[in-house]
């Protein structure tokens, strides 16, 4: 049963894609186009503005409260403490893919417009310590006492085309805000997120209940068990049509940013994301798990538990959900709010500080950065980063590009060490895409005086354009 039990939880973790917050080094690097996903006041620096399709930016993360290696998988032992020592109190797994599938972006004077369309993906589940303590060390301490193991879980995929305009107000203060149009294909989210333990005081007995509620939608069926109407196979039905068009499931949202150079070279910017939600009302599955278990005995301490192999068979036996059918629900994105201020070291090098933080019911994560990064640099061009999460310390990051005349290319780590050692971080990520700039002056400015009047970047290039040192022009 102790088994069964840290099994049930184990693989719940492990079950979701982990992926983390990624965009802490990306941030402040407004050379690259997909920045301007983060900030929508960032405007592009040249005419035109074009992302490679399918690879103007491709984003993945991870990021776990424990790494892969100190779980034990594979192992015949495995050591319950050292999983105890690295868990919280409240632990919280987040997943996050972006695939950018196009992005267009005109310079006109002092107002920038983009078009985006991006494929997203989004998972957050959230779990509490002391559960699985009274599971490895015993119930001794916890007689008399209920336990509830707050689970939270949050799914969605979906497709995102987005309206972006940016605005010169004056003064090197740009404003920005970005419509989003949704359109979704697969959500899921839990409704009552209680497993509750409980030691009877006098024959010291564990009734586990658990009170679990998801509403989902997926495309495909459920077969049912007709004597307890448990779910004993899910059959998919992912239909092509869907995935090229995707009429279904409609959601909006909105983001907002500023961006404002002072004078003395001081930079701040900001942006509140994802204000909006889908609502599902296609495919739609509701699953509940509402059963009490008993295990009779005493759980002594232990420090362990030996093997893994039953895993598969364990949650079959365990996660009996029941179908009711279905119905519509709404789900909400998870807003995000990011910051960075920055000040000119030098000519060429600026120095930062970013903070971001995510709402939502699962968790709140968060993550604040610290980075060198480049300025005023024309072909080349990137940046070192140190970023702090709730599940990791030391992540040390970097970005880089290259502009090879309209071909711009670039690549950016948020923990370089996870590229190299993944099985042993809690936290890692990586992003890379291909980009086209046109309009920007090369080798053009004693022709054409069109170039000339391009603003200033309101990131911070304070008196020339940095790909082409033309003159740039400000209010």
């Amino acid at each position: 049963m102790i088994r069964k039990l840290i099994a049930f939880f184990s693989c719940l973790c492990l079950y979701i894609n982990v992926f983390a917050q990624q965009n802490m080094t990306l941030y402040q690097m407004h050379d690259i186009t997909q920045s301007n996903y983060l900030n929508p006041s960032v405007a592009g620096d040249c005419r035109w503005n074009i992302g490679f399709p399918m690879l103007g930016n491709i984003s993945v993360a991870a990021g776990i409260p424990i790494s892969y290696n100190d779980l034990g998988i594979g192992k015949e032992y495995i050591d319950g403490n050292q999983i105890l020592s690295k868990i919280k109190k409240t632990n919280l797994i987040s997943a996050n893919i972006s695939l950018n599938v196009l992005t267009i972006g005109y310079r006109s004077g002092d107002m920038y417009y983009q078009f985006t369309m991006n494929e997203k993906h989004s998972s957050k589940f959230s779990f509490s310590k002391d559960p699985i303590d009274l599971l490895l060390h015993g119930n001794g301490e916890y007689v008399g006492r209920k336990i509830e193991a707050k689970l939270a879980l949050s799914v969605s995929q979906y497709r995102e085309y987005g309206f972006n305009v940016a605005y010169d107000v004056g003064d090197n203060l740009w404003l920005g805000a970005r419509a989003k149009l949704l359109f979704g294909r697969i959500g899921a989210n839990s409704v009552n997120n209680i497993l509750s333990l409980y030691t009877d005081p006098d024959a010291y007995a564990l009734d586990v209940t658990s009170d679990l509620l998801i509403n989902a939608s997926i495309p495909g069926t459920m077969e049912i068990d007709p004597s307890d109407g448990t779910v004993t196979r899910f059959k998919p039905e992912l239909q092509v049509k869907y995935f090229i068009f995707n009429p279904i499931n409609i959601g909006g949202a909105i983001d907002f940013g500023v961006n404002k150079v002072f004078e003395n070279g001081w930079k701040f910017s900001a942006s509140l994301l994802n204000i909006g939600m889908i609502n599902w009302n296609t495919n739609i599955h509701q699953l509940y798990h509402k059963s009490p278990i008993k295990y009779p005995n005493t759980i002594s301490g232990t420090t362990g538990i030996n093997g893994w192999s039953d895993f598969v068979d364990t949650i079959k036996s365990i996660a009996n959900f029941h179908y009711t059918g279905g119905k519509t629900f709404s789900q909400w994105l998870t807003p995000e709010i990011m910051a960075g201020i920055s000040y000119p070291v030098s000519d060429y090098v600026r120095l930062g500080v970013t903070g971001y933080a995510g709402i939502s019911s699962v968790g709140i994560p968060w993550a604040l950065t610290a980075t060198a990064l480049t300025d005023n640099t024309s072909n080349v061009f990137g940046s070192l980063s140190y970023t702090v999460t709730n599940s990791s310390f030391v992540n040390i990051g970097a970005g880089f590009g290259v502009r090879l005349g309209a071909f711009n290319l670039h690549a950016i780590t948020d923990n370089l060490l996870a590229l190299f050692n993944p099985a042993s971080q809690r936290y890692g990520t990586v992003q890379f895409g291909i980009n086209f700039k046109f309009g920007c002056g090369d080798g053009d400015s004693g022709k054409s005086s069109r170039y000339k009047s391009i603003p200033c970047p309101a990131f911070g290039h304070s008196s020339r354009n940095a790909i082409t040192s033309v003159p740039c022009s400000g209010k």
